[in-house]
């Protein structure tokens, strides 16, 4: 008899564990504590860029997340800029500096598009940030969006912050110089210091001084000019390729699809930043450009004396004609027209064209 108890016991309890079984459970759970991995969010001006999306937290996919708005951090007002569209170029295919070599093969790879500055992903919560940044004042900004699965809908204030940052407009890294070469034998003459940084914030060596400006309307064109140490400006021509075996080393020519020599300078056209492509980072000699400049150009070049960086220097000068071998890295990482303005401690040949 006992043990048709304890049977019929162990039938209740079976009966009861199944009955909690099919009993109906809420669909989804939707976390208050849903984030960013990073804050803030950190973006440069005009610079494509993608965010990592929501860590939801154990909250029940699919997502509907929306952008509700975007407030300055310090009064707490929505920035009207990144609800504003503006134009755009967008790649229809990957661009390749290899084989687009003209600009009716690059565009017919890119369209304009209106497009606002920050585009919410609806179901990740992706940030993604296009060129249009460009017109979005630098500062920090909170975030707020509305997400929504199966359990419901919750607003997220301030989810993270974003801090648009003016962009690094160009990157360099070494120091800009020439080395000599004798014309008779061939052979490099180094003075000392003539590779070394006097200020590298005014992009500044002991032979070579750059000034770089921007337009930011402008085509996508980097436009050089060599000048000598009393402001007198080499003809395009004079910037030669430098020899390497049977072949040249790079110069600006072998990243741009189109190179124009002028009576005072040469003019590059680029299709899009960064400039050089990414591409060139790994093949030989990266982005470094070297140029000649031939000795019946030259008529002396100066040397450091004493040297006393970010103070002063003095220079004596050496009034033999070199062939002056020029080397430089640039990276530019914005569309737009570069002015670049080279100054080298030599001086240039009168009457010579």
């Amino acid at each position: 008899m006992k043990t048709i108890y304890k049977f019929s016991a162990m039938l209740l309890i079976l009966a009861s564990i199944m009955a909690a079984g099919c009993k109906k459970v809420d669909v989804g759970y939707l976390s208050d504590n849903i984030r960013y991995g990073a804050n803030p969010v950190v973006v440069d001006k005009g610079v494509f860029k993608i965010v990592t999306g929501i860590i939801p937290d154990n909250s029940t996919p699919p997502f509907k997340i929306t952008l509700l708005d975007v407030r300055n951090k310090e009064t707490g007002k929505r920035e009207e800029a990144f609800f504003k569209e503006s134009e755009i170029t967008v790649w229809k295919e990957k661009y390749d500096p290899k084989t687009d070599t003209t600009l009716e093969l690059i565009n017919a790879k890119r369209v304009k598009e209106m497009s606002l500055p920050l585009q919410v992903i609806e179901k990740s919560g992706q940030l993604m940030f296009t060129q249009a940044t460009d017109n979005v004042p630098p500062g920090e900004y909170l975030l707020d969006l509305q997400i929504e699965n199966p359990n419901g809908t919750k607003k997220y204030e301030g989810i993270t912050s974003i801090k648009v940052n003016n962009p690094v407009l160009y990157e360099i890294s070494t120091a800009p110089y020439f080395i000599l070469v004798e014309p008779g034998t061939g052979n490099s003459k180094r003075y000392p210091h003539d590779v070394d940084w006097f200020d590298i914030n005014k992009i500044q060596s002991a032979n070579t001084k750059i000034n770089v400006s921007r337009d930011a309307n402008g085509p996508n064109q980097i436009i050089l000019k060599v000048y000598d140490k009393n402001g007198k400006v080499f003809p395009g021509k004079a910037l030669e390729k430098r020899p390497s075996g049977n072949t040249f080393l790079n110069t600006w020519e072998t990243f741009a699809y189109k190179t124009t020599v002028t009576e005072n300078s040469v003019i590059y056209d680029y299709a899009q930043a960064r400039f050089p492509d990414v591409y060139w980072d790994n093949q030989p000699n990266g982005v470094f450009c070297y140029y000649r400049i031939y000795d019946k150009w030259i008529e002396s070049v100066d040397y450091v004396d004493a040297w006393n960086p970010l103070n002063s220097v003095t220079y004596k000068t050496d009034s033999n004609p070199y062939i002056l071998q020029i080397r430089f890295d640039f990276k530019f990482n914005l569309p737009g027209t570069y002015h670049v303005d080279m100054h080298l401690k030599a001086t240039k040949k009168d009457g010579v064209n």
